[in-house]
């Protein structure tokens, strides 16, 4: 049986459509959306850099709020040994001074200083004070720069260790 009619390409109007499928008016809608904010994003970034007004100074504050105590710059068996020997209060020889310095550490200034040594710390004069701890068996060890007063105590290092 012969077939009714024929199709010859192109001669159909209508039949263009089939081969290929146009571009939607929704993606050409999202497209030109995405490319205004891709534009948009790179002209404000750009005009960001170039008025920027040069370098800025660092604010951060919190590395002024560190406090690192240093450590104790004798051992704890020096501590334990100036017990045993007489105290060289060097500049805090002066009771009264010393009673001052006590007090601003905290101390009550008639606590009873077991032991004491002047020494350098970090190129500068310093005293360690030795002084009895909570309990019987434990020392307190306090390192102050030489100029230690009811002003500014100068603290240095302080530790607690147990007597041998």
């Amino acid at each position: 049986m012969e077939p009714t009619h024929t199709v010859t390409p192109g001669a159909t109007p209508g039949a263009a459509h089939a081969r290929s499928p146009g571009i939607r008016r929704g993606r050409q809608i999202a497209a030109g959306v995405g490319l205004v904010a891709v534009l948009t994003a790179v002209g404000l970034g750009t005009t960001a850099l170039l008025d920027s007004s040069g370098p800025t100074t660092s604010t951060l504050t919190s590395a002024s709020l560190i406090t690192v105590t240093p450590t104790m710059p004798i051992s704890s068996r020096e501590l334990n040994a100036l017990i045993a020997r007489s105290p060289d209060f060097g500049p805090l020889a002066d009771p009264k001074r010393r009673a001052a310095c006590l007090s601003a550490l905290g101390y009550p200034s008639s606590v009873q200083v077991l032991g004491a040594a002047t020494l350098q710390v970090d190129g500068r004069p310093a005293v360690v004070l030795v002084l009895p701890g909570d309990q019987p068996d434990v020392i307190v060890g306090v390192t102050v720069a030489a100029s230690c007063s009811s002003v500014a105590t100068g603290l240095l290092a302080d530790t607690t260790v147990r007597r041998p």
